[in-house]
């Protein structure tokens, strides 16, 4: 170090000690008025990925003065892995150094965002259907808080195609061998619709008039392997996909009425939660295969039935301030049971297996615990769980009743109430997380070039809802029997084998 420069850097400590630090700028610093002839200049160059917020911004500054300099970078929402570099080693996302040589600060970030389109209201527990043209159904509407849904079709490239009002809010959209788009709304009532978004037949002819909606849980109808429609509304409707027509109706106790959505089994039988604590297999030809009953009399599930390849059913349940996920054996005896650690922190998002026969749950969080994501082995015993860290503001909250989806490449991909999309590796560790601006209850679905959709809700003005392509290294699903909710991208709720 030259003998200036020692100079200079003794005068600047004293400076300090005498009047306070001096500022930070990105630009170069006021020098003494007389400067000498073999000054030195020190250079900062920054390259600032695009995709960030923050400062100092991309370029070539000159100091000829020691100065401190300040900097800052946070990410954009749809992009992630944000990661600050100082001369090549890693820093943190915000700090200071001193301009007393020259350095190179890099702030980079990794672009998920491919599209995102804004619609009318929210996107809530709902999960983008794709159909064989790629076209993307969604669905808006967020429970009983607003007066209708909407059924959009987006198309890849992110443009809205049309668009079909519903009576009431509206669910998880499910597509028929022939394209038909069906939805369930808040009060049960199933709209058939043309992938032209013309109405086909809308079903309400329920035994229990307009049956009751519940402020969680969905109401998704699953799609047999011969086009049937299967019902949840005030027990299990079997309906004529061509004309809507009843074709049967199942329920003991009629005065009961379905909290979450049917799943159909690799031999056709029909898998329902009909009220609260009665599982039911059903036969093809409305007969009862088989009945069981929860623990305890209250005990009910909001989630969907996953089916593993030999058959086995799993489901999240909920009583008393308890959860527990279930195994049932195909003859509905039990397999096994886990308990959820925590008072209060539900299964809200439903099963999910990966290709090593992990199964995965998403909790909602609760007094003693943040909302998880919790990964268990065939055997029914935990293997690891990740935990979702509410953002660091008023209010903010944690849960998660996204569903897990499990892509090709083993990474578990689900959205939660931080506003955040997470992809999670298999050992259960973060590999990405990315901010998308809104509340997301929906469960993500990949396609086989690596898109990911998914929806999400905020109270932004104008735009209530977005959905969103994402792009990851999951080049469509985990080769396994349930990876993702409601099965596959058409979410018919049907098992369809190795």
């Amino acid at each position: 170090m030259s003998v200036r420069r020692t100079f200079v850097l003794l005068l600047t400590a004293l400076a300090m000690v005498l009047f306070g630090t001096i500022g930070c700028s990105d630009k170069s610093a006021d020098v003494p008025p007389e400067e000498e002839e073999d000054q030195e200049v020190d250079t900062l160059t920054v390259e600032k990925y695009s995709g960030l917020w923050g400062y100092p911004e991309s370029g070539r500054f000159e100091y000829t003065w020691v100065e401190t300099i300040e900097y800052n970078y946070a990410l954009m929402e749809g992009y992630s892995d944000l990661a600050v570099t100082l001369d090549s080693e890693a820093v943190s996302d915000s700090g200071t150094f001193t301009m007393d040589r020259n350095h190179t600060l890099i702030a980079s970030c990794e672009r998920r965002r491919l599209w995102s389109v804004g619609v009318e209201k929210e996107i809530y527990y709902c999960t983008p259907a794709v159909g064989d043209d790629g076209t993307i159904y969604i669905s808006t509407g967020a429970y009983d808080i607003t007066d209708y849904g909407t059924v959009y079709a987006v198309s890849p490239a992110g443009v809205i195609q049309w668009s079909y009002d519903l009576e009431h809010n509206a669910y998880t959209p499910a597509i028929g061998p022939d394209g038909t788009i069906y939805v369930q709304d808040y009060r049960s009532n199933v709209y058939a619709l043309n992938p032209t978004g013309s109405l086909k037949w809308r079903f309400d002819d329920f035994n229990v008039p307009d049956p009751p909606g519940y402020p969680v849980g969905q109401k998704t109808v699953a799609i047999g392997a011969d086009g049937t429609v299967y019902a949840g509304a005030d027990g299990l409707y079997a309906l004529d996909p061509a004309t809507g027509e009843r074709l049967w109706w199942f329920n003991p106790t009629p005065w009961r009425t379905c909290r979450q959505s049917p799943v159909i089994g690799a031999d056709g039988t029909i898998y329902v939660t009909i009220h609260q604590d009665d599982f039911y297999a059903i036969n093809p030809d409305s007969t009862e295969k088989w009945h069981t009953k929860f623990a305890y009399e209250y005990e009910m599930t909001f989630t969907s039935p996953a089916i593993d390849y030999d058959g086995t059913i799993y489901l999240g349940t909920e009583a008393q301030g308890q959860s527990w996920v279930w195994a049932f054996n195909p003859d509905g005896s039990m397999k096994w049971k886990y308990f959820v650690d925590g008072p209060y922190c539900y299964v809200r998002g439903s099963p999910t297996i990966g290709s090593d026969g992990t199964i995965y749950v998403s909790t909602k969080a609760c007094p003693e615990e943040h909302g998880r994501v919790i990964a268990l082995a065939p055997a029914g015993t935990k293997v690891w769980e990740y935990v979702v860290l509410p953002e660091d503001r008023p209010g903010a909250l944690d849960d998660v009743y996204s569903t897990p989806t499990v892509g090709a490449d083993g990474l578990v991909y689900f959205g939660a109430e931080t506003s955040a999309l997470y992809a999670l590796n298999p050992d259960g560790t973060l590999n990405w997380r990315t901010r998308l601006g809104g509340i997301n209850w929906s469960s993500p679905t990949i396609l086989p070039d690596g898109t990911l959709y998914v929806g999400t809700h905020n109270n932004n003005p104008g735009f209530h809802g977005y959905l969103w392509a994402l792009e990851t290294t999951s080049m469509g699903y985990a080769a396994s029997p349930w990876p993702c909710y409601r099965h596959d991208n058409k979410n018919t709720g049907r098992f369809s084998g190795p």
